[in-house]
């Protein structure tokens, strides 16, 4: 078990988003290839955050930095599962060719019974 941070999560999710926002962004095949390492702005890492169907409410707001708490306690199981739920999502079509677009309406379509779906540990 270790206490974690918001941002100790974000750096989870920044990597994982660094690997594939070229294919977000639509770049072609070259400029994949010739293009130095791509880094995620701030907006998109946000954008991931919020639209990412695997995480509650609660988790996403105490990533974001709009819970009252400043660490979590998490189990090795507990991140790699939230660091799978990352990959899977910043590799998904969805996300990749922008089929999902952030809004209001789309923070209600979780499904908290589905098995891959992750809250906070406690």
């Amino acid at each position: 078990m270790i206490a974690v941070t918001g941002e100790y999560l974000i750096n989870i999710i920044e990597r994982r988003v660094n690997q594939t926002i070229g294919l977000r962004r639509n770049l072609s095949a070259t400029e994949l290839l010739t293009a130095p390492l791509l880094y995620a702005t701030n907006e998109e890492i946000a954008d991931f955050i919020l639209s990412i169907p695997y995480f509650d409410e609660r988790l996403k707001n105490f990533i974001l930095g709009f819970s009252t708490e400043q660490t979590i306690i998490i189990s090795q199981t507990w991140e790699i599962a939230f660091s799978v739920r990352t990959g899977r999502w910043a590799e998904s079509d969805e996300w990749l060719h922008g089929a999902f677009r952030l809004s209001m309406n789309s923070l209600g379509d979780v499904q908290p019974n589905n098995p891959d779906f992750l809250t906070l540990p406690y």
